[in-house]
């Protein structure tokens, strides 16, 4: 019997995750068990004066990925987003902690990254899937395409393992969690989409880096905008990805 008490999702039940799959099985006529990949994502805001304890905990959801084989981090983070998404406070180093917008949105992943795990069962290379993207350029509430491979409009892109207060990444037993911190001087936007990529976006590194291709691993357009006006709040992202076999 497992110690942990398990999440209560309120945006997404168990139920929810199943009916996706069955829909993906028969959308793709598939008669007998096979691999499954669905996300559900939490797209959010933050008040610069509660911007210094959320990257503290994040930076500590990170450290406890690398040093220990707990992930009470991760769970209580996963459970101060649900808080969150039904309008509760949660406590963060002692401060109550609220997002200013937060919105939510369950698709499948990209059929890029299907193709990378497909290939690293055989052996071939699988980049991190460390850096996360947030853009405006979708009509909120539009579903993403399966063949998606960028977003419509990127505003910005971080690295959340790598940049001071990013976020984090965490794996617990096959659940995946991306989660990502953007700096409050990002350009102003009223962002609807996020991404997961293998890698930073083509043509912005130094000018001894080649330009490459990235892999896109999930694309997310929300239901509804999160407004974000530079230097006074900051957004941030957290993507969960769901492997499971029916």
């Amino acid at each position: 019997m497992s110690l942990h008490p398990p999440i209560v999702l309120h945006g997404i039940t168990t139920e929810q995750i199943q009916d996706i799959v069955r829909k993906t099985m028969e959308e793709c006529r598939i008669a007998r068990s096979k691999f499954f990949a669905v996300d559900y994502n939490y797209m959010y805001s933050f008040d610069k004066s509660d911007i210094p304890f959320i990257r503290k905990y994040t930076e500590t959801i990170k450290e406890e990925y690398y040093n220990s084989k707990e992930r009470k981090l991760i769970r209580e983070w996963h459970r101060n987003l649900e808080r969150w998404v039904i309008g509760e406070h949660a406590v963060i180093y002692g401060k109550k902690i609220k997002p200013l917008q937060i919105t939510t949105d369950k698709f499948r992943v990209t059929n890029e990254m299907l193709q990378k795990i497909t290939r690293s069962f055989a052996g071939e290379d699988f980049n991190t899937m460390a850096y996360a993207a947030i853009g405006d350029g979708a009509d909120a509430g539009n579903n993403p395409s399966p063949n998606d491979t960028d977003l419509q409009n990127e505003v910005a892109r971080i690295n959340v393992l790598f940049e001071s207060g990013g976020g984090a990444l965490s794996v617990e037993g096959t659940t995946y969690y991306s989660v990502a911190n953007f700096d409050k001087n990002i350009p102003s936007c009223d962002a609807n989409e996020s991404g997961i990529f293998d890698r930073e976006k083509p043509g912005t590194g130094a000018s001894d880096v080649p330009t490459v291709d990235d892999t896109m691993g999930e694309h997310s357009i929300f239901d509804s905008e999160v407004e974000h006006e530079q230097g006074e709040d900051a957004i941030g992202v957290t993507s969960t990805i769901y492997f499971c076999a029916s």
